[in-house]
């Protein structure tokens, strides 16, 4: 079989439907395979975007894969793929390249930089296996290692193939045994008795659970093990949603002293914290304002258990948590943990100009009606991720966001990489009007490509994050004008909505749900610049004391 035909027929066997991508000359003949390929193209307008919306795909599916030019191509893609690393998400990088002959005969060719084996260097800094394809006789071997990595350690993987080679024939290789399932059991039982034993000797014990577990498809098993142990559950601010906020022993979202105290109280007073797949982020822990001890912790990690002062590199969170739900001996506690308040349902929202806090509630109770659609919310980096950490969610993993690494721009494209990968839920995307100028004319995809996003636009005019973060006494601008954002989707065949006041919010949102939900539709909030939530303004002093706190430490 030819390389580049090869490539596409082991992604579908690997679960691939999508591949997302920006097509250049050196990679016409691959992007001509993938054509012809049981894999659907989707061609989006700027390699930034379709790193963020393989990178949500791959979040949903269990992998991703872009498909981009050689050089101006690959290294505008950095950025989303040093995302994909930070938050372990497995996305298949498949660059093309100058041929193995022209590497040879010309030291200057277009698109290089300093040298041909710059852009794998420069990948192997954000990938888990960084290769070029140098010859077709180990082609199919190089290839199945690069996507086996980008599966066990769920990490994105950059292959870059020079265009010499794409038309060679390769022999296809089997599954290779380095990473076959290799239990360490007596390792396993070892941990697995330390850790039960000090949750059964526990007075407080609770869970902390985190995007590791999404990665790894274990939303069910996390299910099934909070019922087992009786146990209240938090999920972090990048883990939101990985269980139901509804099931009765869910904290909800725990983001620090940042949080809904409910969930604050639980962690803090607890005397030992079972981490699931927990990435201990300044930004997942409150800006540090909840102080670790990892004295109390258990931390479980796709790459390995920790038990207080015992490493257990071989034991993996997947065999971690199964077994436990395996063990007889762990105890079922019985823990009073208060309802969920639900109040926010019966609250009036009286028609006056919108606010933050009034989009938030109107949000909520969107949501949460009576045999509501399914949607999936993705959020964007500043106050539209603080707004939505404080929605009730009840179906799992119904939030994406890109919480640790903060980039902005993620959302738009994201939430087309969310739909293709489930087009069983809308997508909802929360974003500022900041991030909407770097990848917002990613509508014009949507359209293309027959998606309906609801694109909940925060219109207010300025960095508002940015703006938080005093620092010092030096007046700052970070106004980015305010613009008529909805006409955009006028021009580009969508929907678009201004919304002023909470009663026209309201009614757009009802719009978006019946006259419009086989269009995209922009609903743009008129915000103003000083009206952020509690827990941005929260975000910001904490932001500025660290950063004051950093430049005054002697190093």
């Amino acid at each position: 079989m030819k390389l580049c035909d090869y490539i596409f027929k082991r992604l579908e066997e690997l679960g691939l439907g999508h591949v997302f991508c920006l097509p250049g000359e050196s990679v016409q003949d691959l992007y001509s395979s993938l054509q012809k390929s049981n894999l659907k193209s989707v061609l989006l307008s700027h390699e930034p975007s379709v790193g963020y919306a393989a990178d949500a795909y791959s979040r949903l599916r269990g992998l991703g894969a872009a498909l981009i030019s050689y050089g101006v191509g690959s290294l505008n893609l950095v950025n989303a793929v040093g995302q994909a690393y930070a938050e372990s998400s497995p996305l298949i990088v498949l660059s093309g390249g100058p041929g193995m002959n022209e590497r040879k005969k010309h030291f200057h060719l277009h698109h290089k930089v300093r040298t041909f084996q710059t852009s794998r260097e420069v990948f192997e800094q954000i990938t888990a296996l960084s290769i070029i394809i140098e010859s077709p006789n180990n082609a199919a071997i190089e290839l199945e290692k690069a996507f086996q990595t980008a599966l066990k350690y769920k990490k994105p993987v950059y292959i870059e193939i020079p265009r010499d080679l794409s038309h060679c024939n390769i022999e296809a290789q089997p599954f290779l045994p380095d990473f076959a399932e290799n239990i360490d059991q007596e390792g396993l039982e070892e941990a697995l008795n330390e850790t039960i034993d000090l949750i059964n000797s526990a007075k407080n014990p609770v869970i902390l659970a985190d995007v590791e577990i999404a990665r790894i498809k274990m939303q069910p098993e996390l299910l099934s093990l909070v019922e087992k142990s009786g146990l209240p559950v938090a999920s972090t601010l990048l883990g939101k949603s990985v269980l139901s906020e509804s099931h009765l022993q869910s904290l909800g979202t725990f983001f620090g002293t940042l949080s809904n105290p409910r969930a604050c109280k639980y962690i803090e007073s607890a005397d030992l914290i079972l981490a699931l797949g927990t990435i201990l982020s300044d930004v997942n822990l409150g800006m540090f304002t909840f102080n670790v001890d990892r004295t109390k912790m258990i931390e479980s990690k796709i790459d390995g258990l920790r038990v207080k002062n015992h490493h257990y590199p071989q034991v993996t969170l997947k065999d971690f948590m199964t077994g436990l739900l395996k063990s007889e001996k762990l105890k079922h506690f019985q823990i009073d943990i208060p309802k969920v308040d639900l109040s926010f349902l019966s609250t009036n929202v009286p028609d006056e100009k919108i606010t933050s806090i009034s989009l938030q509630l109107i949000l909520n109770q969107f949501l949460n009606r009576a045999n509501s659609p399914a949607y999936r919310i993705v959020s964007d980096v500043g106050d539209c991720l603080f707004l939505g950490q404080e929605l009730h969610l009840n179906s799992i993993s119904s939030f994406l966001s890109p919480a640790y690494y903060l980039s902005m721009g993620f959302a738009v494209p994201g939430g087309i990489g969310a739909q293709l990968a489930d087009p069983e839920r809308r997508s909802m995307v929360l974003v500022g009007d900041g991030a909407f100028q770097m990848t917002g004319l990613e509508i014009i995809s949507a359209k293309r490509l027959n998606l309906n996003p609801i694109i909940i636009l925060l219109n207010n005019g300025t960095y508002a994050t940015l703006d938080r973060v005093e620092l010092d006494a030096v007046p700052k601008s970070y106004e980015i004008g305010k613009y008529e954002y909805y006409k955009m989707a006028e021009i580009f065949g969508g929907i678009g909505l201004k919304v002023k006041t909470t009663a026209e919010f309201q009614k757009a949102l009802k719009q978006a749900e019946t006259e419009y939900k086989n269009e995209f539709i922009i609903i743009d909030i008129d915000l103003q610049p000083e009206d952020t939530s509690k827990v941005l303004n929260q975000f910001g002093l904490m932001m500025d004391k660290s950063n004051k706190a950093s430049s005054t430490k002697k190093v």
